[in-house]
């Protein structure tokens, strides 16, 4: 740039580059710290790194009982490390939550909990803090609704010490979860009494189980439909159960399939289902969930009494084999 400036060095030339300059420096977000970049300007600042990417995501298991939860750091940034201890303390902040998504329900204060007070602490010669802590108790929460919770910082115990406005708030999205939630594989025979060439889906599909309860799921077919369905081969050819679908529910306690249920059925949805089909657990087979391998051995019947007047029409019994979370 001096080579250039010197061949050419007009003074309107010359005050036009030094103007360019002078203007790329002076950024009023760098220098008031909302880029939460100090330590350039001699400053210190405090931020919360995830703040910068908010609503952050979180599933949590819905079920009571308090759940540790470890959510964020918080950063210190200036030349030097911290020379003393630095508190900083939080404050739940629930205009945040709506700014960033109306459409959360707020989480309620109630179901919070902190072993002290809600702060972190950035240890004398450190640059980051632990981890900002606290226990939830999901189990009065609606397992439908998608919450939201957002920490602000509130107080720094060194004096002096300055907070960028847009890394001082992190906001959580939280969706709940039960145990049996989850992508699962989907494997094992079926005996339509109506029609020989309807056979189960080969080799395998996938079902999500998707959480409508503390103890109860949805099984969305994610292979063929996209929903609330059974997919099947129709003479080696793809197709499905129309208004027929399975919502089951466990004993939480002994994890044992203890109803089912189409929500196509009468009193599931609006108008119910137009054929008469339903959805039951075998009653001589106990279907059950192993926690250990979160596989899910299950037996049920699908009954149409116009098509099949004693009986179930469908025989299904299958091995849901747990791939990875939702």
């Amino acid at each position: 740039m001096n080579k250039f400036i010197l061949k050419y060095k007009t003074p309107s030339l010359i005050a036009f580059v030094l103007l360019s300059m002078s203007s790329c420096l002076k950024d009023k977000g760098y220098e008031n710290g909302t880029y939460g970049m100090a330590s350039v300007a001699g400053g210190e600042f405090v931020s919360v790194p995830l703040a910068s990417s908010s609503p952050n995501a979180l599933a949590l298991e819905s079920k009571s009982g308090n759940q540790a939860l470890s959510l964020f750091q918080v950063a210190y940034e200036y030349v030097d490390a911290a020379k003393e201890d630095i508190k900083v303390t939080f404050a739940k902040d629930d205009a945040a939550v709506t700014a960033a998504d109306a459409t959360l329900t707020l989480l309620p204060s109630s179901v919070l909990s902190f072993a002290g007070a809600p702060e972190v602490t950035i240890k004398a010669g450190a640059r980051v803090s632990g981890n900002f802590a606290l226990n939830i108790n999901t189990g009065t929460l609606d397992p439908l609704k998608t919450y939201g919770v957002a920490f602000t910082i509130s107080a720094v115990s060194k004096s002096g010490v300055a907070v960028p406005k847009n890394l001082k708030t992190v906001v959580y999205k939280i969706a709940l979860k039960n145990k049996y939630d989850g992508v699962y594989k989907v494997t094992g025979p079926m005996v339509d009494a109506a029609s020989s060439a309807l056979t189960n889906w080969l080799p395998f599909w996938t079902a999500n189980l998707e959480t409508t309860g503390p103890n109860s799921v949805a099984v969305r077919d994610m292979t063929y439909t996209g929903g609330i369905f059974h997919p099947i081969m129709s003479g080696g050819a793809a197709s499905y159960y129309g208004t027929f679908g399975m919502y089951v529910t466990f004993d939480g306690a002994t994890n044992r399939a203890i109803g089912m249920v189409s929500p196509y059925e009468p009193g599931q949805i609006p108008g119910g289902a137009t054929n008469t089909r339903t959805a039951r657990l075998d009653p001589s087979f106990t279907s059950t969930f192993d926690p250990a391998t979160r596989t899910i051995r299950i037996k049920y019947f699908m009954f149409q009494p116009n098509t099949i007047a004693s009986g179930p029409r469908v025989v299904f019994d299958e091995t849901w084999t747990y791939q990875k979370s939702r």
